[in-house]
């Protein structure tokens, strides 16, 4: 049996530079939180829970029903649910697995695969007691990819609209010897916990560690002054301070004691590299004593 029906996931913003960070990861994973989300009391969203909201072993189902679930989207004539994102950056999806009779299954691991050059990163490998499973998919070269779930006869689409920078009018970070390759540092296996994420490194990066290195890409400011002394490095162009582009591993956390002057074209730096095995604000990566470069 098979559904695919798509919600769209709401954020919550941070109050604290920690939090927000947090809270542009998490937040894009606060699925089931619809009613939190409104303003509902709770007497509200007791009377809106559904009946078979008792979730059920995945171990003791036969059958089940999946439905999409996405951050942003839209359906196309063909009916598919359709995710735009720039090359790098990272869609947040997720699959509600339930019974044919509404009951949430938890402990079901859906089989995910992608055709096209996006990448699957896994968040969590089964399904939680509201029977959603989340997982990541980091955009690959410009063109249209397609990310399957799959258990038995459900089958849930979604259908990757990958955009180039070029397209949307930016330049791409340069391709500079000697500087560390987005796409390696984007390689990281993440897991996320309740209190932060933890990061399993290629030997490309963990080799680096503490070493002086070179890093070119975009700024996010985090501070109201035109010379940031700190800020994020981003992948791609930020456009949302709730959203960091390409997720905790396609950002790094900038600190620069001198400051460097505020840039919404792709900038150059040189800094010393701490991969962060575990975060609490949400990305895996810091440079320290950072300084500008020509480019």
């Amino acid at each position: 049996m098979t559904g695919a029906t798509q919600t769209q996931i709401p954020r919550r913003p941070g109050r604290t530079i920690g939090r927000l960070l947090l809270a542009a990861v998490f937040g894009s994973l606060s699925i089931g939180l619809h009613a939190e989300s409104a303003g509902l009391s709770a007497a509200e969203m007791a009377a809106q829970a559904p009946a078979n909201s008792n979730p059920v072993a995945a171990a003791e189902v036969k059958a089940v029903v999946l439905e999409g679930i996405v951050e942003f989207g839209y359906q196309d004539e063909q009916g598919r649910y359709v995710v735009d994102l720039l090359e790098r950056d990272k869609a947040y999806l997720g699959v509600r697995i339930s019974t044919p009779d509404g009951r949430p299954v938890e402990g079901a691991m859906p089989d995910i695969a992608v055709t096209g050059a996006s990448r699957l990163q896994l968040e969590q490998l089964t399904s939680g007691t509201d029977g959603v499973m989340n997982f990541g998919v980091i955009a690959g070269q410009m063109g249209m990819d397609t990310v399957t779930a799959k258990i038995g006869e459900a089958k849930v689409e979604f259908a990757l609209n990958i955009i180039s920078l070029r397209a949307q009018g930016f330049e791409p970070p340069p391709v500079i010897e000697g500087v560390i390759p987005w796409g390696d540092l984007m390689s990281a296996q993440l897991e996320f916990t309740d209190t932060g994420i933890a990061a399993t490194f290629p030997e490309s990066i963990t080799s680096q560690a503490g070493e002086k290195v070179k890093l070119s890409g975009f700024m996010m400011p985090l501070q109201p002054d035109t010379k940031q002394k700190h800020f994020l490095l981003t992948s791609n162009p930020p456009s949302c301070f709730f959203h960091i582009p390409g997720g905790p591993a396609g950002s790094v956390e900038v600190v620069a004691p001198d400051g460097i002057e505020v840039s919404w074209q792709p900038i150059l730096i040189e800094g010393r590299f701490e991969p962060q095995k575990f975060s609490e604000i949400g990305v895996v990566y810091r440079l320290v004593d950072a300084k500008v470069l020509q480019l």
